[in-house]
């Protein structure tokens, strides 16, 4: 009987969410609504599904310790299976790690026609049944031997995704994945939109080893040489860095897309998405974390944990106050907090970051 396994990306060390979120101490790991982190809410929702002797955690020493101690405090750190965490060397990108997991679970008894699920850390899923329901859809899909992914059913014309067009359908809950396009321009995402045929690719992957390497032998030769050695971890150093989407999917032969709608996803990619994807707005659309207040304001986002923050009489703010850091710009405009980071970095504040 077939396994299923679940691999957690959980290796990524962005900064999109700063000044909270540091190069020291990601999303993935903080609580940002509720009292779990995103990584634990993911090991959470993941058990819905499968047991957790076959879920694992791709990532590297430098979170060994708090991945343990999060799914830990879940789970029990005495219940986590044996290899839990699988670790990377050293980041190389998404197509290795997961090359380099599938490796792993074969060399401790995995089949190659069993199913691994592939998925990111840092998302947040407001309806579990439904990201639960296409998943299954997408091990169906793989059971059968396509490369499976699920797409996000889009809710507005967002840039800040790449996008899959979905084509006919191949069985009840999977479709041809026509193909994979980039981030597109305003107006290009407004015609996805209203096309219907578009979802964004929110790097969730369901395959078994078999049709990983399959793909993987023409999409990408020199990849493949490397993982057919049989020994990747030893020399996952030289391994080129690239993502999966580049490495395998993009050119992969045969890829379904499974339809993910009415899940509430969000990669929880920008205090903006915080504010309109995840956390409740009250009746002016203000969103208020910690010790905050608004008055006489609309559209705005406070983070304050520490001090008391009031925001008198201004709309369309996100003020984000830690210990050390005050950041404020407008609402629409939190993605550009890449530009702040960079600046800290090339002016000798990189302990801020």
């Amino acid at each position: 009987m077939r396994k299923i396994y679940g691999l957690i990306l959980s290796g990524g060390s962005g900064t999109r969410l700063w000044p909270l979120s540091r190069g020291n101490f990601p999303k993935q790991f903080i609580s940002l609504y509720g009292d779990k982190t995103l990584l634990q809410s993911t090991l959470l929702r993941m058990v819905n599904m499968i047991p957790l002797e076959t879920l694992r955690v791709i990532s590297g020493a430098k979170w060994h310790d708090l991945v343990m101690t999060q799914a830990g405090g879940i789970f029990g750190a005495e219940n986590l299976p044996e290899n839990f965490i699988i670790e990377e060397p050293c980041a190389r990108g998404t197509a290795p790690a997961i090359l380099l997991a599938a490796e792993d679970l074969l060399r401790h008894g995995a089949s190659e026609d069993d199913v691994m699920i592939v998925l990111p850390s840092d998302a947040y899923i407001r309806n579990t049944k439904a990201f639960t329901d296409s998943l299954k859809a997408g091990v169906k899909a793989a059971e059968a031997g396509y490369i499976a992914t699920l797409g996000i059913a889009p809710v507005r014309p967002d840039t800040g995704f790449g996008y899959i067009r979905m084509g006919d359908e191949i069985s009840d809950g999977y479709y041809e994945a026509e193909k994979f396009v980039e981030k597109p321009d305003a107006v290009t995402a407004e015609k996805y939109l209203s096309d219907g045929k578009y979802f964004w690719n929110g790097g969730i992957f369901i395959f078994t080893p078999k049709s990983l390497y399959r793909e993987l032998e023409h999409s990408d030769p020199e990849l493949y040489a490397a993982a057919m050695k049989g020994n990747l971890r030893e020399n996952f150093a030289s391994v080129k860095n690239i993502s999966f989407d580049y490495a395998v999917m993009e050119k992969a032969e045969r890829v379904a897309v499974v339809p993910l709608a009415g899940s509430g996803w969000s990669d929880v990619g920008s205090w903006d998405a915080l504010h309109d994807d995840v956390m409740p707005c009250d009746e002016h659309n203000n969103v208020t974390a910690g010790n905050a207040v608004i008055l006489d304001g609309r559209n705005c986002f406070v983070h304050s944990r520490e001090k008391l923050a009031v925001l008198n009489m201004v709309d369309d703010i996100v003020v984000v106050d830690t210990p050390d850091a005050l950041f404020i710009t407008r609402r629409g405009a939190s993605q550009e907090v890449r530009k702040a980071v960079k600046f800290l970095r090339d002016n000798g504040m990189s302990d801020k970051v």
